[in-house]
């Protein structure tokens, strides 16, 4: 049994494109694809209770997903993995807003349900999870959700670059850091690797992921999935 990051990778941007409502309703396929894609996690990690692979049972991961139709590009996300938008000018506009359990409309979601947020070193579900949102994590539902966040942005000819990265990213380099390294190259890949390098260079201890998307280059339907780090 892969990792519910891993079978992400493999699995969610197929669920999405798969939905009918792919072309004339892309914020609603989305949600459904992270819906699918969660409960088949959950679904291929019940053969994992009671054994020594229990870790992959209790797995789970944030995840982000980019897609564009013509002009328009639709952002969602589960967790604190985090987008975006980088301009010519170097003006930043966030594409995602992190799902920390002490959000006020987070915090009020999960104690509706029963659950808790307690403060043990940073917020948590249940004083467990730092996260408030996330595919798999089976031993907090129904209180950490995999229901995504989707977001609708139109295009212009200033947009540069989106930067989707895991919150090992996040954790020490800030929104504008991230666009001013970004603006530094031509090439995605390296944009990338200067990102990721000066993470690490601060201090991240968290797992370290991120993808740079050129907005000026030919796009396809469904961009990428950038399935991060397990919570």
């Amino acid at each position: 049994m892969c990792s519910a990051g891993s079978y992400c990778v493999q699995a969610m941007c197929q669920n999405v494109i798969r939905e009918p409502s792919i072309t004339k309703e892309p914020a609603e396929a989305l949600k459904n694809g992270f819906l699918r894609t969660d409960q088949e996690v959950l679904i291929s990690t019940l053969c994992c209770i009671g054994i020594a692979n229990r870790k992959n049972a209790e797995d789970g991961t944030t995840a982000v997903v980019v897609l564009t139709q013509g002009d328009e590009l639709y952002v969602a996300h589960a967790g604190d993995s985090r987008a975006i938008l980088v301009h010519q000018s170097g003006k930043v506009s966030a594409l995602t807003s992190d799902h920390k359990p002490n959000r006020p409309d987070e915090r009020r979601r999960i104690q509706d349900l029963g659950g808790s947020v307690v403060f043990w070193g940073v917020w948590r579900v249940e004083g467990i999870l730092a996260v408030s949102r996330a595919i798999g994590d089976r031993m907090l539902k129904p209180f950490v959700v995999a229901e995504p966040e989707v977001k609708q942005f139109t295009r212009t000819a200033t947009d540069r670059y989106v930067v989707v990265a895991s919150d090992g990213v996040w954790d020490t380099v800030s929104n504008d850091d991230a666009a001013q390294l970004a603006l530094k190259h031509e090439d995605p890949q390296a944009a990338a690797q200067q990102i990721m390098e000066e993470a690490y260079a601060r201090g991240s201890l968290d797992n370290i992921c991120v993808m740079v998307i050129d907005l000026r280059a030919y796009v396809p339907l469904c961009l990428d999935l950038v399935p991060f780090d397990s919570t």
